[in-house]
């Protein structure tokens, strides 16, 4: 009896687990400012998420099948390898990920989350102004002939 329940219940407990794991691609970085702990006080008193003045950390673009979320480190030396396939999950208001076989997820800062949809027609129109403008860019000489 009890390995029968044991045979059912294991499938369904690793079904939950694969769906709470979801997939991107990291396509972009730079570096911001840190975000200050998100309960300034009780992280204060507490000594936990403590950060620097001037200290930068990563910010990144995630890409994933219906999402595009930026993402922040709390940390300057939270790195994660920009396009790789990679495996996040959402706790609360943070994503984590376990980077390169790490002993624990690192956690990062959720600062955006749009539509996969939006994001890419955004992308276009960015892309098309990009290039409008470099189509119209004028030569310092032409302009000096038309005065």
């Amino acid at each position: 009896m009890l390995f029968c329940i044991f045979v059912f219940a294991v499938p369904a407990f690793l079904s939950a687990q694969s769906h709470n794991q979801q997939q991107g691609t990291i396509i972009r970085m730079r570096m911001t400012d840190c975000l200050g702990p998100q309960h300034g006080f009780m992280a204060a008193m507490s000594g936990r998420g403590k950060v620097e003045v001037g200290e930068l950390c990563p910010e990144y673009v995630l890409i994933g099948d219906k999402v595009v979320y930026v993402i922040s480190g709390k940390t300057s030396d939270q790195l994660i390898p920009l396009a790789e396939i990679t495996r996040f999950r959402l706790q609360k208001n943070e994503m984590l990920i376990r980077i390169d076989d790490a002993a624990k997820e690192s956690h990062f800062h959720i600062k955006a989350m749009v539509l996969r949809p939006e994001w890419d027609r955004n992308q276009m129109l960015e892309e098309a102004a990009a290039s409008a403008m470099s189509s119209h860019h004028l030569d310092p000489a032409m302009m000096r002939e038309e005065h």
